[in-house]
């Protein structure tokens, strides 16, 4: 089974990796570009916890929902 990492959905339109991560280090959230631009294309495979959290409370915000999970930005495949 592989799991992936996939916030393509919440992703704004017109919105760079680059501005996100310019964004997030403004809110004093450290998030790697390839991070951000894996996770944005659904293919990031490994992360530490940590920015599991991160990128789920940016998206948290993104969707305007508090009680989106880690489960809703992942994908499965068997």
């Amino acid at each position: 089974m592989k799991v992936y990492v996939d916030i393509g959905s919440y992703w704004p339109d017109g919105l760079s990796v680059n501005a996100a991560y310019e964004e997030l280090l403004m809110q004093g959230v450290k998030i790697d570009r390839r991070t951000l631009s894996s996770a944005k294309s659904g293919t990031l495979t490994k992360s530490d916890f940590a920015t599991l959290i991160k990128l789920r409370d940016w998206v948290r915000k993104l969707a305007h929902n508090d009680k989106l999970t880690i489960d809703d930005i992942l994908k499965q495949e068997e």
